[in-house]
């Protein structure tokens, strides 16, 4: 054996035989476990509190963690990293008393001994939002309107009996914005029972709130009756096999399409047939692109009785500015996901709005950020004129 090759073993030989007294050497040595936080104070909010304190002077500190119960006996935790003095505690369903018990953890995930704070939390906003809720006729249904002042994530659970007198679920709207209003539809104008209840991201519920409510008239426009109409700035629909028709055609398997790089936003502009004071417009996605691609997210509804004559929007009205939702981003589930994106997304216009015959969709965004949109099916609602 040469010499450069016994050098060059012997080197092999060294680095292993390092690298296993380097693999049993801890990164952080164990002191034990960490001091405490000291300086505890408590900060009440609706449905819980901030938790402030003071820091150990330790050089291992990894985190702090306050651990509470909430009603259901399952036990939540927050963690606030070292350079934090502060846990944000949040989930209770009422004003009792509640336990917070605060550790710190060092980088040997050994935790202290537990320091208590007792938090007295403000009416939850599960509670005060349900009491601003108001209720009252519309098309088709009922509009419900609220104030959720704290702007907490909420669920609503909106009710109705249905033909043999049950009170059930119809819809649950997710919302997290500090005035809300929304139309339950698709009931006959006839005096019945709905209902609401709130629910928080904790399954706090709220009381049950019950009326009864006689809907207004509404009738779905036939989509017969419909005319093709393309004005200046209007996004030829046509694109890619697609037909402008197809955005109303009664079948949500075909859709209109764009052609990519056509500008933005972009515009569709459709002939309802005759005035209609509009109560409602539903939108459903193209198939086969969940929550993607050009399925419109952000958008304009427009309407004016006057036949339009050229693309400027004199003499219109905007009826609506849309937002289509999923329920994940709003505490949902996946399921709930996929009943949403079936079903469409329903747009509501305001009793005040004018009758109108033409209608303009202006697409800002979509749901896949392209240059391009398209619609699945598109309907509407409302009384003619």
């Amino acid at each position: 054996m040469n010499i450069s090759r016994i050098i060059y073993l012997s080197f092999i030989l060294i680095s292993i035989h390092g690298c296993k007294e380097i693999e049993k050497e801890a990164i952080h040595k164990n002191n034990g476990a960490p001091d405490p936080v000291s300086g505890v104070e408590v900060e009440n909010i609706p449905g819980g509190g901030y938790i402030t304190y003071d820091l150990p002077t330790i050089p291992d500190l990894l985190y702090v963690k306050g651990s509470y119960t909430l009603k259901d006996g399952k036990v939540a935790e927050q963690r606030s990293s070292l350079y934090n003095d502060t846990l944000k505690i949040l989930g209770f369903g009422d004003t009792d008393a509640k336990e917070v018990t605060i550790t710190t953890v060092n980088r040997s995930n050994i935790e202290s001994q537990p320091v208590s704070a007792t938090i007295h939390p403000e009416e939850p906003p599960v509670h005060s939002t349900f009491k601003t809720v108001k209720m009252i006729p519309d098309f088709g249904g009922v509009q419900y309107s609220w104030q959720n002042e704290t702007n907490a994530s909420l669920a609503f659970i909106l009710l109705a009996r249905d033909s043999t007198g049950n009170l059930l679920p119809y819809e649950t709207v997710y919302s997290a914005i500090d005035s809300g209003v929304f139309t339950l539809r698709g009931f006959p104008p006839v005096e019945n029972d709905f209902g609401i209840i709130v629910r928080d991201r904790w399954d706090n519920y709220s009381d049950t709130l019950i009326m009864s409510i006689t809907p207004l008239f509404e009738e779905a426009l036939n989509k017969r009756e419909f005319n093709k109409i393309i004005l200046e700035g209007d996004h030829e629909m046509d694109a890619w096999g697609a037909r402008y028709e197809h955005g109303y055609d009664d079948n949500i398997e075909t859709f209109n399409h764009t052609w990519a790089g056509t500008g933005w936003p972009q515009m569709w502009t459709l002939d309802l047939g005759s005035s209609t004071k509009l109560s409602r417009a539903n939108i459903v996605q193209r198939r086969n692109y969940f929550y993607s691609h050009g399925n419109p997210r952000q958008l304009e509804i427009w309407g004016t009785n006057t036949e339009p004559v050229d693309g400027s929007f004199d003499g219109w009205t905007k009826l609506c500015d849309c937002e289509a939702s999923r329920p994940t981003l709003q505490g949902g589930t996946p399921d709930e996901d996929q009943i949403h994106y079936d079903n469409g997304d329903n747009y509501n216009f305001k009793l005040t709005d004018p009758a109108v015959r033409y209608v303009r969709f202006v697409v800002k965004q979509t749901w896949g950020n392209t240059g391009f949109i398209h619609f699945g099916e598109v309907s509407f609602w409302g009384q003619k004129q």
